[in-house]
């Protein structure tokens, strides 16, 4: 089993560190159980697993907000009908980046390419409509076993594919304050 585990990890560190696949069904097909085997792996230990809204949360850091910022800029502060996006990145060398995706200017939606090394989306909502996920929202974490953040101006909520629930994660703009990130703010709200 270890050496199966070791091989498996092998080959997620090159799908992580390759460009964003051009074939989604073959990347995600193999990320996924990939991904599987490594938290079944880190299940004996006690890492935390790689994927949910909680795991996503305690990567969000001074550079991750800055890129929520960016995003949120994007879209006039909630203002003009174009969303930003933010995609959690699981890096080759185990760090965590927030990649802004610039922008489509699509009116309240966003198209992206889909990268395998994607733990988490944020995302705005603007401020005229329900700032929890909606539900072409719940799809695409269904869809690709991530949770999906919405930012906006009432606060900061995330649908969690693993738990199929909704939560608010932090008020108003607080989401825009790094301190406002503290371990085990997930499991207080």
């Amino acid at each position: 089993m270890k050496r199966i585990v070791q091989f498996l990890v092998s080959a997620l560190v090159l799908t992580v560190s390759a460009p964003p696949a051009s074939s989604f069904n073959i990347t995600a097909s193999l990320s996924r159980a990939l991904s599987d085997a490594v938290d079944a792996s880190r299940s004996r230990s006690n890492a935390p697993p790689l994927r949910g809204a909680g795991y996503a949360i305690s990567t969000f850091d001074k550079g991750m907000v800055a890129a929520f910022a960016k995003a949120w800029s994007h879209s006039g502060n909630g203002t003009s009908g174009v969303e930003g996006v933010v995609l959690v990145l699981r890096m080759a060398d185990g760090s965590y980046s927030g990649r802004e995706m610039g922008s489509t200017n699509e009116q309240r939606k966003f198209t992206f390419r889909w990268h395998p090394s994607t733990i988490a989306i944020v995302h705005t909502h603007p401020n005229d409509s329900d700032p929890k996920p909606h539900d072409e929202d719940l799809v695409v974490a269904d869809k690709y076993h991530v949770p999906i953040f919405t930012i906006t101006s009432r606060g900061m909520y995330v649908y969690d594919p693993l738990t199929k629930k909704v939560t608010r994660v932090l008020n108003n703009l607080d989401w825009l304050d790094v301190s406002k990130f503290s371990s085990g703010i997930f499991a207080r709200k």
